[in-house]
């Protein structure tokens, strides 16, 4: 015989069927698409949905499941696009063939700053003659379609003194609060100056002023000419810090610089023993399985990866991978000083890289040492603008 439930049948409540903690496990896995249309059952529906709590659950749960944000140009050239693209879908099918999304277009001259917690960060400039150099910044979040207004008006009369700055993206877990830090650099007299600046999304839309460089990240030199540029390299997220390459003049050594985005105070690592064997071309820092990577181009016959076990630990650097570019099949243009490659993955024996002279991205198999381009239709910035994301709930305050 059949017991009757004494619960009512159309019961607003998000336990009226399961039990709470089922429905949040049910929730997390599902896409930020489908959990949006949730919030439309009820006020409870809606409110479990939009704490903060089940938030970071779900990002947790999506984490799982990781893209890269491709930047591309479609056939008329006209606006840069930028959308989120699956690594699975990558690596099941190499082929990247993305089509128009007008939420991301671009329509006046922009550039990816970076991505956090399923939100990107773009920067925006306007430069007149006669008049100051204005940024400012513009904040989305692809999977819920919200992004915010221009905020954190920046406007720079003295370009001639440090240069134009170059931003990073973070976030401080303990606060719950996501920054930008603003640097520049430049050399006077044989001495290395800079200025760094923080926004704070979320605050008073203004920037705040803090300690500069112990060591200022270098420039990178012009792989055909060996010669200075303007940008300085960028620095990488990691729970809660933002890190750059630096040259610490004073043990003539390449170190890392650190940024605790908390304390907004500076530390100091060095890279692993042996990095001074490394050829000229650019060296770089990444996070790749959630630990900071330094990957460089060693006597232009491999390309080497190395991750740092525990954070800020020298003795933790455990080498991952060194690929032979004879098995890559490429070619060094003239006048280069490496091949620059840049590592967007790995898992396992699987690594997916990006080639800078080339444009293109490819996966290599660490075991049996294959190699498989990534097809596509479109102009894709692989090396310099494709970086992490996770699909997320994360709300643009």
């Amino acid at each position: 015989m059949l017991h009757q439930s004494n619960a009512p049948k159309n019961s607003s409540s998000p336990t009226g069927i399961f039990s709470h903690k089922i429905l949040i496990e049910i929730l997390s896995r599902l896409s930020v698409k489908v959990i949006v249309r949730f919030k439309c059952v009820s006020k409870s529906w809606n409110n479990l949905i939009s704490d903060p709590t089940f938030v970071d659950k779900h990002l947790k749960v999506s984490s799982q499941n990781p893209h890269l944000t491709l930047s591309w140009y479609p056939s008329n050239g006209k606006f840069k696009n930028v959308l989120p693209f699956s690594v699975h879908r990558l690596l099941n099918k190499p082929s990247a063939t993305v089509s128009s999304d007008d939420f991301h277009r671009m329509e006046i001259p922009g550039r990816f700053i970076g991505s956090c917690n399923g939100l990107l960060c773009f920067l925006f400039t306007s430069w007149k003659p006669a008049e100051p150099c204005k940024n400012w910044l513009s904040f989305s979040n692809p999977a819920t379609r919200t992004r915010s207004e221009k905020l954190g008006l920046l406007c720079l009369s003295d370009i001639h003194l440090l240069g134009l700055f170059e931003f990073s993206f973070g976030y401080v877990a303990s606060t719950r609060t996501y920054k930008v830090v603003a640097f520049r650099a430049k050399e006077i007299e044989g001495l290395w100056k800079s200025e760094v600046k923080v926004f704070s999304l979320g605050g008073d839309n203004s920037w705040t002023n803090i300690q500069s460089f112990p060591v200022v990240p270098y420039n990178w030199l012009d792989p055909y000419y060996m010669l200075p540029v303007s940008r300085l390299n960028d620095g990488v997220h990691l729970s809660g810090t933002i890190n750059w390459l630096a040259m610490d003049e004073s043990i003539e050594e390449v170190v890392i610089v650190s940024l605790d985005l908390s304390m907004e105070t500076y530390k100091q690592f060095l890279l692993p023993v042996g990095f001074d064997e490394v050829s000229s071309s650019r060296p770089a820092i990444s996070v790749l399985m959630d630990r900071l990577c330094f990957s460089y181009d060693f006597n232009k016959t491999e390309f080497v990866l190395w991750q740092m076990k525990e954070y800020g630990v020298q003795e933790s650097w455990t080498q991952i991978f060194k690929i032979s570019l004879r098995y890559l099949q490429m070619y060094l243009p003239m006048h280069s000083d490496g091949f620059q490659l840049a590592c967007l993955y790995v898992n396992g024996d699987t690594v997916i890289c990006a080639n800078k002279f080339l444009n293109h991205a490819f996966i290599y198999n660490l075991e049996d040492k294959t190699v498989e381009r990534i097809r596509s239709r479109n102009s894709i910035l692989w090396f310099d603008e494709a970086k992490d994301y996770v699909e997320s709930l994360v709300s643009i305050r």
